[in-house]
């Protein structure tokens, strides 16, 4: 009976021993294979081919999670999200060269498997620059899709870059442009996202973004209101032409259509008010004035204040003006001492 107990005893022994050496040799083999596909990987990696890589650090990183090699998996875990984030830096690299549509959408999807993996392996850096970037470059397709006159596109790429980064003033601004392009008689749609984008931009502190919106616009409202004026839609042009006060209240221009729309219509008063603004608000040298002392001698002339309006006739006879400013001042007006002469 001793002996068989003993008997049992040794075999019991030497299958336990067989088993922590067949495991121990299953371990070192399979710590070979990881070791050598995360060096294949490592390879693939210092020659740019970071798709190829990914693939191997990830066959490496599974065999060394199912046979419990912590050391390889921590080395695999820190070492992929950088190889994520390199590939898809590297995409923007190309599109940046390429400039083409397909290159972009290399970039957009390589970041987004960044900011993925980053989230996989708790990765918080290569999360941020993925999330960072992600926006803009949706941004960067909305542009080339404007280019291409695909605005809905363009909107829904827009639509999709504010909604991962509300705070993107740019976007807005380009909101308003691309609207404008697909409803151009619509001004309230547009200056709507102008409007945004200067509430964004202030609250971000974007500076360019901020003069581009409020430029844009009062750019846009003087525009639109030259072309009312010269349909002859007056209240129209002066209600667009008030609203620039909100986006530029030094808007010589904006003045200076004024005072042109209250003289077509006879309203003299206040055409002198606008044009005097106007002359205090422009910067430029005299012979830039001479538009805005054409309608401010127009406007004293209709009052009657003769001496005033030579006075304005005089000093608006700089380049296209010089003949109708002569004109009013030889034969409307018979400007004592004036000469027929241009400056």
């Amino acid at each position: 009976m001793k002996s068989l107990k003993y008997t049992l005893s040794t075999c019991l022994i030497f299958f336990m021993v067989f088993g922590l050496v067949k495991t121990s040799f299953a371990q070192d083999e399979a710590r070979t294979q990881a070791i050598q596909l995360y060096n294949d990987a490592q390879e693939l990696a210092g020659g740019n081919e970071f798709t190829g890589a990914i693939e191997l650090y990830r066959d490496a990183l599974r065999i060394s999670r199912a046979n419990n090699l912590s050391d390889i998996t921590d080395l695999i875990v820190e070492r992929l999200p950088r190889v994520y984030q390199t590939r898809a830096s590297n995409a923007y690299r190309d599109y940046q060269s390429q400039r083409t549509m397909q290159s972009l959408n290399q970039a957009i999807d390589y970041f987004k498997a960044s900011e993925q993996a980053a989230g996989e392996f708790n990765e918080n850096q290569v999360a941020q620059q993925a999330a960072a970037a992600i926006p803009q470059l949706y941004y960067i397709r909305s542009i080339l899709h404007f280019r291409q006159e695909n605005l809905s596109n363009a909107m829904e790429d827009l639509d999709t870059a504010i909604e991962m980064n509300p705070n993107y003033a740019v976007a807005y601004y380009q909101k308003g442009i691309v609207q404008k392009q697909m409803a151009p008689t619509n001004v309230d749609a547009f200056i709507y996202w102008y409007d945004r984008a200067i509430e964004v931009a202030q609250q971000a502190n974007d500076t360019r973004t901020l003069n581009n919106a409020r430029n844009g616009a009062r750019d846009e409202l003087i525009f639109r209101a030259v072309n009312l004026a010269d349909e002859r839609r007056f209240a129209d042009a002066v209600e667009l032409l008030n609203r620039v006060e909100n986006y530029d209240p030094n808007s010589y221009e904006a003045k200076y259509r004024l005072s042109e729309i209250a003289n077509l219509r006879g309203n003299w008063s206040n055409a002198e008010a606008s044009a005097r603004r106007a002359l205090d608000l422009h910067t430029g040298g005299v012979a830039d004035k001479a538009k805005i002392y054409f309608e401010l001698g127009t406007a004293l002339k209709g009052q009657g204040n003769f001496d005033a309006a030579c006075s304005a006739f005089e000093n608006a006879r700089f380049g296209a003006f010089t003949g109708p400013a002569n004109h009013e001042l030889q034969f409307e007006l018979k400007c004592e001492g004036h000469t027929q002469t241009g400056r």
